[in-house]
């Protein structure tokens, strides 16, 4: 999927002015005027990025579109809450975006950011809100869904209303009932696993290589990339392709109990990466390496986040830059397993001093 191209800065900031002149009364021909536009603009700016909660809530509503885009089940993707809009009874909440599924599903989704202090904490919303965002939803024929992002998990999960208890003026969920009675698969999103361990060797060619100096510094030039998985070498295309692509951005850790460099002879011939998972399942012939949708997102972090700070809200690539396209019918040399989470509405988590 790619983002339709436009021009904002030819456009955006006439429609700005517009948009803050009327309630200022700005005429175009008035220097003064779009002096003080400017100024107004430049102090809302540094107060906007000053302020972290809103910067973490634009960034989680940003990437959603990239998840849902390169999540694969998607046709077409749009903000719906924005442009002008003219209402004639009761007031709505215009939900975040309006999304066409490739079997033609249209959804609308409000998209929300969590952050979880422990598994007792109860995600909430307004019951008021929620119904505004209904209406809406009803005005226009169509189901609403709450996209919400928990950063400390780096877990999505998208619900309906009936994912919800009613609480008098808020709407709660346990965040661990909200996994289990997800709808995420809707966009496409599966549970990948395969054998472990994960194995990268970044070979050069043994004549060019040399003895490392008395500092223990060496010039290496790769020449050649194996990939292995559970200890067979991965031949294919695109299994290597799919396996750096869960290496770089699945949940296994890098092992740091062998010896990076690769030698032979005194000369430093390659270089070992090797990937696992943290806490595997003892006697399992294959171990969980992530949902796409984390595996997405920590993708998207790399270029929206430094040192745990928001340093931009969005991403110049589109969604399938940061696509894992597994075919249906791979059948590989990288062995595979893919699990499509369907949502359990009964499921209770039983045991949990619940806390707002």
């Amino acid at each position: 999927m790619k983002r339709k191209k436009r021009d904002p800065e030819k456009f955006d900031p006439l429609e700005l002015f517009t948009a803050i002149g009327r309630e200022n009364d700005y005429r175009l021909d008035s220097d003064g005027n779009i002096e003080e536009f400017l100024d107004r603009v430049g102090t809302s700016l540094k107060e906007a990025i000053a302020t972290p909660i809103m910067l973490h809530g634009k960034r989680v509503e940003a990437m959603f579109a990239h998840i849902a885009g390169a999540l694969g089940r998607c046709r077409l993707i749009k903000q719906e809450d924005a442009g002008a809009v003219f209402l004639n009874g009761r007031d709505l909440a215009i939900p975040d975006y309006r999304l066409i599924l490739t079997d033609g599903t249209i959804l609308l989704v409000e998209v929300k950011n969590f952050r979880l202090k422990d598994f007792r904490q109860d995600f909430t919303i307004d019951a008021a809100y929620f119904s505004k965002l209904e209406a809406y939803a009803a005005l226009n024929g169509l189901p609403l869904k709450l996209a919400i992002y928990c950063p400390n998990l780096n877990s999505w999960v998208l619900l309906s209303r009936e994912a919800f208890n009613g609480d008098g003026d808020m709407l709660r969920v346990n965040f661990v009932e909200a996994i289990a009675r997800s709808e995420m698969a809707l966009l496409g999103d599966k549970t990948i696993a395969t054998k472990h361990d994960l194995r990268i060797d970044l070979l050069g060619d043994p004549a060019e290589c040399s003895v490392p100096d008395e500092d223990g510094r060496v010039l290496f030039t790769t020449r050649e990339i194996r990939i292995y998985c559970g200890g067979k070498e991965v031949t294919d295309r695109l299994g290597k392709n799919i396996a750096f692509y869960l290496m770089r951005y699945g949940e296994w850790i890098e092992r740091d109990d062998h010896d990076q460099a690769i030698m032979q002879d005194g000369k430093v011939v390659g270089m070992r990466f090797i990937y696992a998972p943290s806490d595997p399942v003892e006697g399992q012939g294959f171990q969980m390496v992530g949902a796409l949708s984390k595996m997405v997102s920590n993708a998207i972090k790399e270029y929206t986040v430094r040192g745990g700070a928001v340093v931009a809200l969005d991403v110049k690539h589109d969604p399938d830059v940061f696509s894992l396209n597994i075919p249906d019918d791979y059948k590989g040399t990288l062995p595979l397993w893919r699990f499509v989470m369907q949502p359990n509405y009964d499921f209770r988590a039983e045991g949990l001093d619940r806390k707002a």
